[in-house]
């Protein structure tokens, strides 16, 4: 049995291609893809035709399933959410026609039909957090995170989720909601700018005020600080230059309207280090207010474990370590696979099977 799980993001399409043995239910992962794929640059034609490129080259005679979670919806390409997510269901349609069952994520940890989808739109939107929560949910007992928080920093953003009783206990289903309740953050590891994490630096033994400008990305700062390699740096840079150390250091240095000859080395590591540290306190902030609503529910936050995900997971670990949890786990040592970056594609593929093997 083939399935394939999508994850279709305004920065990035991530996706996992399993096969499932249908005698004893071992599921292979044949393919895992993530690919930096910014929508509001391709367009909606551009969306359109790199979901036909993947149908080429991912999927050959077999007979398939595929199971899709969004959230490009939120792209400007688009004027509102319901538009956004009627054009990726409808594309998707198209594009995967000859797949025996397509589903989309909902909100309620539910693979919706097409029309379903569009009808309600904003159950799908941004529901990609739906499918790791149901995976989640899933697994809970037998990997011993029955009180979990997961954490999911990607390129973008970062998704937190309470797992308490094995349950996904989240208050927000939309990402206002989400972005209210503190499941929802929006830093990530490359494509964050800046300017949206501090608005001053300390330099010279004094702290200065920056400018309000797009000239350095969160990307630089975990680059200069070797969180991230070169190759590792997926997204287009804020001056559209190169991603070597260097370059990073160059534009750093614009932050305070200054330059490489203006500023020496030790001082622009200085600065991404502050700024590293005020992004680690972000984060720290959403794990506060979850931890603050489990305390609420008359449960010890201490006792709770922290899964971390994604490509930021460095940084979920650090985040982690500072709201006083003591014992934090890969997501990848829980699944025994390399998939912590493409999560939400690879729980979709798995909400897929789980579907189709109770009909079998």
């Amino acid at each position: 049995m083939i399935v394939v799980g999508l994850d279709i993001g305004g920065a990035n399409i991530k996706a996992v291609k399993i096969d499932v043995s249908v005698y004893d239910n071992k599921v292979r992962i044949l393919q895992i893809l993530r690919e930096y794929y910014p929508i509001w640059i391709h367009g909606k034609k551009g969306l359109e035709e790199k979901l036909k490129n993947f149908r080429k080259s991912t999927i050959s005679n077999d007979q398939y399933y595929v199971a899709i979670c969004m959230t490009a919806e939120l792209s400007d390409v688009y004027r509102i959410k319901r538009e956004g997510v009627e054009h990726i269901v409808k594309s998707s349609m198209e594009v995967f026609n000859d797949a025996i069952d397509i589903g989309f994520i909902s909100s309620e940890m539910k693979l919706l039909s097409g029309d379903e989808a569009i009808k309600n739109y904003l159950k799908v939107a941004g529901a990609n957090w739906a499918a790791s929560a149901w995976l989640l949910e899933k697994n809970s007992y037998k990997w011993g995170i029955e009180n979990s928080i997961f954490i999911d920093i990607g390129s973008t953003t970062t998704t937190l989720i309470p797992i308490i009783g094995g349950k996904a206990s989240v208050r927000g289903f939309t990402d206002i909601e989400k972005l209210i309740v503190g499941e929802l953050v929006y830093t990530g590891i490359l494509r964050s700018n800046v300017v949206g994490i501090v608005d001053r630096v300390p330099l010279k033994g004094l702290y200065t005020r920056i400018c309000n400008e797009r000239f350095a990305l969160i990307g630089d700062v975990h680059l200069v600080l070797r969180n991230i390699s070169s190759s590792g740096y997926t997204t287009e840079t804020a001056d559209g230059r190169g991603v070597s150390i260097e370059e990073a250091m160059e534009r750093l240095a614009r932050v305070v309207c200054g330059d490489i000859e203006m500023l020496n080395n030790f001082e622009v590591k200085e600065i991404a280090r502050y700024i590293y540290e005020m992004q680690i306190n972000i984060i720290f902030n959403a794990l506060m207010q979850i931890r603050s609503y489990i305390a609420s529910l008359n449960i010890d936050p201490s006792i709770f474990k922290v899964i971390i995900a994604g490509i930021g997971k460095f940084l979920a670990s650090e985040a982690a370590k500072r709201a006083d949890f003591k014992i934090i786990m890969d997501v990848d040592d829980l699944i025994g696979s390399q998939i912590a970056a493409v999560l939400p594609a690879y729980a979709a593929a798995m909400m897929m099977y789980q579907k189709v093997s109770k009909q079998l």
